[in-house]
């Protein structure tokens, strides 16, 4: 049964009206961004036309959220010591995008962008000075799953049902990254590690 047929048959209930709505609008957001990723993965990023690094990559994706947003944006590439050239990769670039993305929205004022390598690995940290992941989905291991539910209503609203992360994490695994997610001690707020073996990355 599709969400538009629950709606017609649950609709007028209360109690789970305002769930069937969100399932509904996040089945949207998820249907255009497959959309945009099909017909025209290109329309926002014109540097992956060529060959470039990880760093390249989050510094390109930092300047258009700049463009739109009064946050501050940190990038760190002090530890980035091997630079290593990949081949233009859509799904990569959505991935970071979406993460990146994330952090700006719920952050309250900065987002910090580490990146570090060696001659084995290379792993970005994207972190933010917002609340946090919900706590019950840290401890639950739920983030990075799609139609995630928290304790919190308010955190439903505030957080939807996970699907943008799922497809970031998705496309991000596919392409041979190790996605974890805490809240840092730092800052408090929300913290997601992607890490490659630099010898996986080569394929990338």
């Amino acid at each position: 049964m599709t969400v538009k047929e629950l709606q017609k048959e649950f609709g007028n209930n209360e109690k789970i009206k305002k769930d069937l709505d969100l399932l509904l609008s996040q089945s949207n957001r998820c249907s255009e961004i497959l959309k945009r990723l099909s017909l025209n993965p290109h329309i926002e990023d014109e540097f992956i036309d060529s060959n470039v690094s990880l760093d390249e990559y989050v510094k390109e994706i930092v300047r258009s959220f700049e463009e739109i947003s009064k946050k501050k944006f940190i990038v760190n590439v002090d530890e980035f010591k091997n630079k290593i050239k990949t081949y233009k990769s859509t799904e990569v670039v959505y991935g970071l995008r979406n993460f990146i993305g994330n952090a700006s929205k719920f952050s309250n004022n900065k987002i910090e962008i580490f990146l570090t390598s060696d001659n084995k690995e290379t792993e970005i940290i994207i972190r933010d000075d917002g609340p946090g992941f919900p706590k019950d989905l840290i401890d639950k291991h739920k983030l990075g799953e799609p139609y995630i539910r928290s304790a919190s209503s308010a955190g439903i609203a505030k957080y939807g049902l996970g699907l943008g992360t799922f497809i970031g994490k998705t496309l991000l695994e596919k392409n041979y990254a190790n996605i974890t997610f805490r809240n840092s001690n730092k800052e408090k707020g929300a913290e997601v590690l992607i890490k490659w073996r630099n010898k996986d990355l080569l394929n990338v």
